[in-house]
């Protein structure tokens, strides 16, 4: 796989969510991204927290990530951000710990879209829900020859101020972000982190937004 930037924006007062993505998705279009309608994506998030009475493991909590891109694997998260990856019968498995853990429906969270392709960049631009209520926009630019991020980091900044264009602040260097990266070869759980990284901001944030 190549390397993976993700980053997520709140549209503007002035327009619903719909409205500002479909705005970027034109964008992206004009620029020569070929949509992919036969790929869409998603991906989804549940956290697990230890029953209450169980004085051992009190507050202590994990997160579950599943995704269309890797449908056969279970992605948990521990408290120390790292990432467990296992089949997708993991699933299974919690459904026999729950005597020690409950899945928060509450804080379940989806994340779903469209999937573009431009040269050796793949695109994803899409939605975010906690349960019925949309949180934010997200967008994933990976550059797929390429799996050294040091390397890669700076053509990736350069390539989503094109993107982003005026739609989407960028920072202004991605060795920055919240969530550390591997800084030399770089794997799917580093994704992974970083859509975690965004689901976590939209459990704690509920800005003013309209959903269309």
């Amino acid at each position: 796989m190549g390397v993976s930037f993700v980053l997520h924006w709140y549209p503007p007062s002035t327009q619903t969510s719909s409205q500002a993505e479909e705005a970027l998705q034109n964008h992206l279009t004009n620029i020569g991204a070929s949509v992919k309608p036969q790929l869409p994506w998603r991906m989804d998030c549940e956290q697990f927290s230890a029953l209450p009475n169980l004085t051992a493991l009190s507050g202590r909590s994990f997160q579950v990530i599943h995704t269309s891109e890797n449908e056969s694997l279970s992605f948990a998260i521990t408290e120390q951000m790292n990432v467990l990856v296992s089949e997708r019968s993991f699933d299974t498995v919690l459904t026999k710990m729950s005597d020690c853990y409950q899945p928060n429906k509450l804080t379940r969270i989806e994340a779903k879209g469209k999937k573009y392709e431009i040269g050796d960049f793949a695109i994803k631009v899409g939605s975010v829900f906690l349960g019925t209520t949309f949180k934010c926009l997200v967008i994933e630019v990976e550059y797929k020859p390429s799996s050294y991020t040091k390397d890669t980091l700076p053509l990736l900044h350069e390539f989503l101020s094109i993107v982003c264009s005026n739609f989407v602040p960028i920072p202004e260097n991605l060795n920055q972000i919240t969530t550390p990266i591997n800084t030399t070869f770089y794997q799917l759980s580093d994704t992974i982190l970083q859509y975690k990284r965004v689901f976590d901001e939209c459990r704690r944030v509920n800005p003013n937004l309209t959903m269309t």
